[in-house]
């Protein structure tokens, strides 16, 4: 009886929240192009770790669409609601964006999940509504960015931001709506900040900023002729002409081409490296859909929606923001510096 009543009473062994999340979570299809179990990626699993660790107050991910995100994001409010509870503050684009989050993503991964699924039941209180949830230690609160006043109504120790490049720049002239949501969380000397976005413009972009302030992490894969890793950029995915289908990543050190069929192998085998390891506290991470492992996003599906973005420019921003998880940058704002020093000329100061 005693050893028995001592092993109730020890606590849980600490583990990733990656390792968690693949334990714990079940993926309904509303969300997951495979329903089931929680299955990571490897570029997934340092960014599910980061959150889970509570030495790094912040952490940011510029990204591209298709590399589950919001698996991810909806999986770690799971794990502060059951694990780690507190109030948690989700600030999304607009209303309907909260609205689908909860009803269209949270709820049915909770509705799935057995660990999870008592966490947020209706509350007898009568105090719950679809977006504010109360549950034992906490609440969880998914408001617009459009809406100040929800933002200053609420305190928060984790908080989750998503898609901030498609936040006003001033709502209603209350000010930068990013700055009003961390304002909630400086009264916890243990919060945590989670940003998360595809980048816009350059001149603008919020997530940008973030990632340019955070140890820059980007995610190389080997080689599978020379070993070397390299970040798989869009210059070295090559194809045919006109067959976009015969698309191939060409290793920037040895040159040599590497076909689709290779790139679960080397996605699995990938790591994260910090660009700017002396930055403390602040995990940042890029990656593109280049690494996702999605059937729509294999590389000649992404070169034949390539060969189509490119007939505009709108349709080639689309395809550079929300595919390749690069920031916008307006050809008409760029100063060549030869130009500019042609026109410089001699001068001398009058007696």
């Amino acid at each position: 009886l005693r050893r028995d009543a001592l092993q109730a009473l020890r606590p849980p062994t600490k583990q990733p929240l990656s390792a968690w999340l693949e334990s714990h979570v079940n993926l309904p299809s509303s969300i997951a192009a495979q329903p089931g179990k929680m299955r990571l990626w490897r570029h997934q699993e340092a960014i599910a770790d980061s959150i889970g660790d509570p030495t790094a107050e912040r952490v940011t991910v510029l990204k591209s669409a298709r590399v589950g995100y919001t698996q991810l994001l909806v999986g770690a409010v799971g794990h502060f609601t059951v694990n780690d509870p507190g109030p948690i503050l989700a600030v999304l684009p607009a209303e309907a964006d909260c609205r689908h989050f909860m009803t269209g993503a949270v709820e049915p991964t909770f509705a799935e999940s057995p660990t999870l699924r008592a966490a947020l039941q209706a509350d007898s209180t009568g105090r719950d509504t679809m977006l504010s949830r109360s549950f034992p230690g906490g609440s969880l609160a998914v408001v617009s960015a459009r809406a100040p006043r929800n933002l200053r109504a609420r305190t928060a120790r984790v908080l989750f931001l998503d898609e901030v490049d498609g936040f006003e720049i001033d709502v209603r002239g209350e000010g930068d709506p990013v700055a009003l949501a961390e304002k909630r969380t400086l009264s916890y000397g243990n919060r945590k900040i989670v940003m998360g976005s595809t980048p816009v413009d350059e001149e603008t972009s919020r997530i940008l900023r973030a990632y340019r302030q955070s140890d820059r992490r980007v995610f190389e894969c080997p080689c599978p002729q020379c070993s070397d890793f390299h970040e798989i950029k869009w210059a070295d995915i090559r194809w045919d002409s006109d067959k976009p289908e015969t698309a191939h990543w060409v290793c920037p050190s040895c040159g040599c081409v590497t076909n689709e069929t290779a790139k679960p192998a080397m996605v699995s085998a990938g790591r994260w490296r910090a660009t700017a390891p002396d930055v403390k506290g602040h995990h940042g991470y890029r990656m593109n859909a280049l690494i996702s492992l999605l059937p729509n996003a294999a590389w000649g599906k992404l070169a034949a929606e390539f060969l189509e973005a490119k007939r505009s420019p709108e349709t080639l921003k689309a395809f550079t923001t929300t595919i390749l998880a690069e920031p916008w940058r307006s050809l008409g704002d760029e100063v060549d510096p030869a130009s500019l020093r042609a026109l410089s000329r001699p001068h001398g100061l009058a007696a």
